[in-house]
């Protein structure tokens, strides 16, 4: 197997990392565990009566649900897999540093290594939301380098032969708003206020409903409280998903003249048609969160198509990037 494989194999699995994640927040499996790294002091979790028995004496304060445990555990078997292979990654580099530079793979393990104490910190401190938000976009980040390195690694990947019409500045700006958007989204998960607002164009049959965007954009809420289901009121909630909501129309609108702009070139084509198909689809899924009420299926895929959106700039990114250096 080649480098360039494994390269690819991690960005694979970093996607699966993410999605799982948005499965286990969106599941209400956060605190799946109370404890970290193990689960109710097992190295997987209790599943035998006795066993059930005695976590259940050890952590009062969290009854052992089975259902939630196997999930926030299997997310983390995948992320700790995700390290040893990134590891791996920076090994091979470092070995072979006389044709290939390890200062990527060490830049994504250290990204890694910061996420594997977010993750701590997002038991610990009982689903704060500022790590909880923290914590997603360490994920997408290690996703957006992987492809980065993935891309690097793989000489076939060229850059295009004229981009005159799309800039490194302007996907630079896509993937800024984009990373915003979504760090919009992980708020708005992370303080359960998805359903502030039930109805579309509409806000619970208000253009402009009561909002409290102090409170709801609070960052440095103390910590200590179980903020599991969130602990804002109403109005902070609001303020949030409709921030969110205005938020994607500034996203679309950008995305939608990036859109054109590749569409004026035959070679850019390829890529109009797959980050229009995303952003449609991504749309879509929008909506039917908030008519339908959130179910688990929709709301995980939206985030999966946000990677997915995620990795479509970084590519593109990196054929503009490398043709405005032929």
């Amino acid at each position: 197997m080649k480098y360039k494989h494994v390269a690819w194999l991690a960005v694979g699995l970093g996607l699966c990392v993410v999605v799982l994640g948005a499965f286990v927040r969106l599941s209400d499996a956060g605190l799946g565990c109370p404890d970290w790294p193990g689960c109710y002091g097992h190295l997987t979790w209790p599943t035998q009566a006795d066993e059930i028995a005695v976590a259940n004496q050890n952590f009062p304060e969290r009854a052992v649900e089975v259902h939630k445990a196997w999930k926030e555990v299997i997310h983390r078997i995948l992320a700790g897999t995700l390290g040893l292979l990134v590891l791996a990654l920076f090994i091979w580099a470092f070995r072979q540093r006389h044709i290939m530079s390890a200062k990527l793979p060490f830049i994504i393990g250290l990204v890694i290594t910061f996420q594997a104490a977010l993750g701590m910190w997002t038991v610990t401190l009982k689903l704060h939301p500022s790590i909880v938000m923290s914590h997603l976009l360490g994920g997408l980040l290690t996703l957006s380098l992987l492809v980065w390195l993935a891309c690097r690694e793989t000489p076939q990947i060229k850059g295009y032969r004229y981009a005159g019409h799309v800039s490194t500045q302007m996907v630079v700006l896509a993937l800024l708003l984009v990373a915003l958007q979504i760090a919009l989204g992980g708020w708005t998960s992370a303080n359960y206020a998805a359903l502030a607002c039930t109805g579309f164009p509409q806000c619970n049959g208000q253009w402009w409903p009561n909002m409290d965007f102090v409170q709801g954009f609070n960052l440095l809420r103390e910590f200590g409280p179980n903020y599991e289901f969130g602990v804002k009121d109403g109005p902070a909630r609001v303020a949030i998903q409709m921030t969110h909501r205005m938020g994607f129309v500034v996203v679309a609108a950008y995305l939608s003249w990036l859109i054109y702009r590749l569409c004026k070139n035959r070679e850019l084509l390829p890529m109009a048609v797959v980050i229009g198909g995303l952003l449609g689809l991504q749309i879509a899924l929008g909506i039917i969160n908030v008519t339908m009420n959130l179910p688990l299926t929709v709301a995980v895929m939206h985030n999966g198509v946000a990677a997915l959106l995620l990795i479509a700039l970084v590519y593109l990114l990196y054929k503009t990037r490398q043709a405005s250096y032929n």
